[in-house]
């Protein structure tokens, strides 16, 4: 159980904007302690964490996605562990995905962490579920599960958020080098369901089984992951994992449209600089579907899927070298309201993946349109390669 996480990682002022996956749009947020820097992450690990945690499909209805990141040891967010002792045990990141049901005053959370070895995997849950260390002022039992390997445990009770008491049954169990969880919270005090939470822990073994036995959950797939711009190095995170067809067309307010067919999604977002709060934000996604004219369908009907975006306009003749097809608008970033455009989008594709490059809130239009044609043309060049290393982005897109 590591409530401080969740108490001070995620439910603070929800400041830090979230980029949807093929829109770029600034949408809803998540809090600064979802964010982190990290040059050095290996992004095979990171997409394993982000393939066990559960998705919306997994969830009760009404429970929406609010953000997903990973964390390294210098954001983890353990209260009262500090990074260094974290790496000495072994800790090598975790990732969280964080959803809302405001209606029934719900919140789910889904984690992961990552060890260097089962051995520290025993030893870091031995330090992050101490919660008279780490929570000390909450209200919590212990008690015993069936759900993966041992050692684990599901933790109830409450604790305090501000002046506001949450109700919380949290299950953490091992699955080989991995410490994994499942929190679900009630926001106006009350105990929520512990057969829940158990049910949707034994989703999140069954994922991580598949997971190490190589296999790739639905709507997950490992080289996208590996193929992905490795953003995080470039900036900070404010959002990075897979995304179901729900959820992406969630995000663009549409129901069976050409992204209904996606099989696997995977996204990226960072702030260019050190403030997750402050434009401008990169995103880089990469969407695989059954066959290249359905990844064609949405280049050719992006400007209907596109939301309504200040100075929004397409820009003719695009061609990207690598690209089979490509489209491209410039617009104005609804996270800097400014007059003129200063964010640019393409899209181009490559048999059957889509890749989508979104650049928003730059210092100016031009800038945004080379920092986008650019990464574009790096991320064309990843696809098929066992690892892939970012451009430097342009002096001055931070502003």
């Amino acid at each position: 159980m590591t409530m401080s996480f969740l108490q001070r990682g995620i439910h603070g002022a929800r400041a830090v904007a979230v980029a949807a996956l093929i829109t770029g749009t600034v949408a809803t947020a998540v809090a600064p302690g979802i964010a982190a820097q990290s040059a050095s992450v290996d992004p095979r690990l990171v997409g394993q964490m982000a393939s066990i945690t559960l998705d919306q499909s997994a969830l009760p209805d009404g429970y929406t996605l609010v953000g997903e990141a990973f964390l390294d040891a210098n954001h983890a967010g353990y209260a009262n562990i500090d990074a260094a002792t974290l790496t000495d045990t072994g800790f090598l990141g975790r990732y969280v995905s964080y959803y809302e049901n405001p209606s029934q005053q719900g919140r789910i959370v889904s984690y992961v962490s990552a060890w260097s070895s089962e051995d520290a995997a025993k030893a870091g849950f031995t330090l992050t579920e101490d919660e008279p260390k780490t929570n000390p002022d909450a209200t919590l039992s212990d008690s015993d599960t069936s759900v993966g390997d041992e050692p684990r445990e599901l933790t109830t009770g409450t604790f305090k958020e501000g002046d506001a008491t949450i109700g919380t049954a949290d299950l953490t169990f091992r699955s080989g080098s991995f410490l994994v969880g499942v929190d679900v919270e009630k926001t106006d005090g009350s105990q929520p369901d512990a057969s829940v939470t158990e049910t949707l822990a034994k989703t999140a073994a069954d994922r991580a089984s598949a997971v190490a036995g190589g296999t790739n959950p639905q709507y997950t797939d490992l080289a996208l992951a590996v193929e992905s711009l490795p953003l995080l190095g470039l900036g900070t995170g404010v959002q990075t994992g897979f995304l179901t067809p729900t959820e992406v067309e969630h995000v663009y307010g549409v129901q069976g449209s050409s992204l209904s067919k996606l099989t696997a999604s995977w996204t990226e977002t960072i702030a260019v600089g050190a403030d997750p709060k402050q434009v401008p934000y990169v995103t880089v996604g990469l969407t695989t579907f059954a066959n290249a004219d359905d990844a064609k369908a949405v280049v050719s009907g992006a400007a209907d899927l596109t939301p309504s975006l200040a100075n929004l306009k397409a820009v003719e003749n695009v061609t990207v070298d690598g690209a089979e097809s490509a489209a491209a608008f410039t617009f104005t970033s609804s996270a800097t309201g400014a007059a003129a455009a200063d964010s640019y989008r393409v899209l181009v594709t490559k048999g059957s993946l889509l890749i989508v490059v979104d650049v928003q809130g730059a210092p100016t239009v031009d800038l945004a349109t080379e920092t986008a044609t650019n990464l574009a043309k790096a991320q064309l060049g990843c696809v098929g390669q066992g690892s892939c290393a970012a451009p430097a982005l342009p002096e001055g897109l931070a502003g």
